[in-house]
């Protein structure tokens, strides 16, 4: 029987490295010892039984064999649904990112801010007039800093 034409409600046999096709739950067998990597990313193996007797298409089974009826298939499955996120080429931001791209806009506009008035400082400095300020060249510094503001937005 081939996967595509697994239905929910239908019964079946799985043995040593067959791959779960569909979602479903444990009704019998032996020993049995499933491989859930390619699915959650845990090394360790999951021993199947009747307190633990959900199979999630895409793992393998590593050790046993048993029977089990089918209760999802196609992309309704948790691989199906993975699948989908993974193609899907979403430009959602997550949390972690939306945090990070605040944190490199608050980092580089420092920096900008350092630059300048290091660079005003030095200038000024050079020409023995690092106490005296005019009214210009503050005003030319906060326009450095607005310039700041907006070549260093990332999309805060």
């Amino acid at each position: 029987m081939l996967i595509y034409d697994l239905l929910p409600g239908d019964i079946v046999h799985l043995a040593i490295r067959d791959q779960v096709p569909a979602d479903g739950l444990f009704l019998s067998g032996f020993s049995v010892v499933i491989d859930e990597s390619s699915l959650t990313g845990e090394s360790e193996n999951v021993m199947l039984n009747a307190q633990n007797a959900f199979l999630l298409s895409g793992t393998k089974v590593k050790y046993g064999s048993c029977k089990r009826l089918i209760t999802t298939v196609g992309m309704r499955t948790q691989w199906g649904k993975l699948m989908v996120t993974l193609t899907e080429g979403r430009d959602d931001e997550t949390p972690f990112h939306v945090k990070l791209i605040g944190v490199v806009t608050i980092i580089a506009r420092l920096v900008f801010f350092f630059v300048v008035i290091q660079g005003t400082f030095m200038k000024k400095l050079s020409l023995g007039t690092h106490w005296i300020w005019s009214g210009d060249e503050a005003f030319d510094l906060l326009e450095y800093l607005d310039s700041c503001h907006n070549c260093c937005d990332f999309g805060s």
